[in-house]
């Protein structure tokens, strides 16, 4: 077996990386997972120059071949989190949102939902790739169409936040090396761990964040890597890992789906002398759209000023959004804010998040005495828990 090797044994000026590479690919008997030192050390080493792309290259395939073990997944989102610089860490957003999976079809009505959490007053970075699935639709080719600002510098970021609440960040702008990975995984034609690792990283140490996930038992793959960087970061420094909701998404994207019932995994943590304490719940976030058929045609064509057509709710031709379109669409839409609402307040009933998603949404362009005179009459204020949308919308 090949030896394991330590932070101090990997810092070394002589030490060789391509043991690195030995380590996974040594034959059936001699090879090993890396673990948690050596995962982040092999990020942080090809980032620097130290590593070259084959030598990345083969060592991703290895492991996906093998299998990526916790500790790589979570290694190489620390490593990724280390190459972030301190101007973006020091940010402090409420609420990280990575977006990488995209759609196969349908808008991302996550937006949505977004930028009413930030109308009020959560802080939002919302962060992706583009490129990372270019068969897919991307969160950054509809931001432009909600007035979300893209940012490229921690300055530019704060700006914006402090302005509107919300920005959306490509990952490689903070940590250039993803450009790197997504040549490697564009050449090869196969994915690797970085896919999940980055997910992970909250490069603003937002206090909250949510990861989704499609393919089944990789929410507990999530949660195990969430629970052991959380560990590591007790361990390391002062401040208290975020909260976490993890859940499987629509298409793999951070969006609820208005069509089923969704498990969400909560993880909450806190600190006592450099111990992590940890509170795993699990909530349920019913089904929106009961008997729901069909609004799955020719969503594929859907253009992007729809979602600024519903922002400003005006009135959109039946030709362009069926009912059953807009169903579906203000159905994900409150129920993703009231996942975040959940995950914001632990002692808030469900029933009752979703009640404040819609009563938000609703009013996310009235004026604020009639939030204020709504809110007077909060248990009274009944918005349809299933996203009928003639609460909604009124169409002509």
């Amino acid at each position: 077996m090949v030896e394991q090797h330590t932070a101090a044994m990997l810092n070394a000026e002589d030490f060789d990386n391509r043991k690195l590479v030995k380590t996974l690919g040594k034959g059936i008997k001699g090879s090993r997972s890396l673990n948690f030192a050596e995962a982040s050390h092999l990020i942080t080493a090809f980032a620097k120059g130290d590593l070259s792309s084959n030598q990345m290259a083969a060592a991703m395939m290895l492991m996906r071949v093998r299998g990526e073990s916790i500790e790589e997944l979570a290694g190489v989102a620390a490593g990724l989190k280390q190459l972030v610089p301190s101007e973006w860490q020091s940010i402090q957003a409420d609420i990280d949102w990575p977006v990488y999976a995209g759609k196969r079809e349908q808008l991302p009505w996550l937006l949505l939902a977004a930028k009413t959490l930030a109308k009020n007053g959560q802080s939002i970075i919302l962060h992706g790739d583009s490129q990372s699935l270019p068969h897919r639709r991307h969160v950054e080719a509809y931001i432009s169409a909600l007035d979300i600002p893209r940012c490229f510098t921690a300055e530019q970021a704060k700006v914006n936040l402090a302005r509107t609440g919300i920005i959306y960040v490509n990952s490689a702008d903070i940590v250039p090396v993803l450009n790197d990975c997504r040549r490697l995984h564009q050449e090869l034609g196969l994915r690797s761990l970085i896919q999940m690792s980055v997910r992970c990283i909250n490069p603003t140490n937002a206090s909250n964040s949510l990861r989704s996930y499609f393919h089944p038992g990789l929410d507990k793959q999530h949660q195990q890597v969430a629970l052991l960087l959380a560990q590591k970061q007790v361990g390391e420094t002062s401040t208290t890992p975020a909260s976490i909701a993890i859940f499987k998404g629509l298409q793999g994207e951070t969006e609820i789906n208005p069509r089923v019932t969704t498990q969400v995994r909560m993880l909450r943590f806190s600190a006592n002398d450099n111990q992590l304490l940890s509170e795993q719940t699990q909530i349920e976030i019913p089904t929106q759209l009961e008997a729901f058929v069909g609004a799955k045609v020719g969503q594929s064509d859907l253009p992007a000023h729809l979602l600024a057509q519903l922002w400003h709710a005006e009135d959109i031709e039946q030709a362009e959004l069926s009912d059953l379109q807009l169903q579906q669409a203000i159905g994900s839409v409150t129920a993703t804010m009231a996942l975040v609402y959940a995950l914001l307040s632990p002692s808030l009933p469900i029933e009752k998040s979703i009640k404040r998603a819609s009563k938000n949404w609703f009013l996310r362009n009235n004026s604020a005495s009639l939030k204020s005179s709504l809110n007077k009459t909060e248990d009274i204020f009944m918005l349809s828990s299933k996203a009928d949308t003639h609460f909604c919308e009124l169409r002509l």
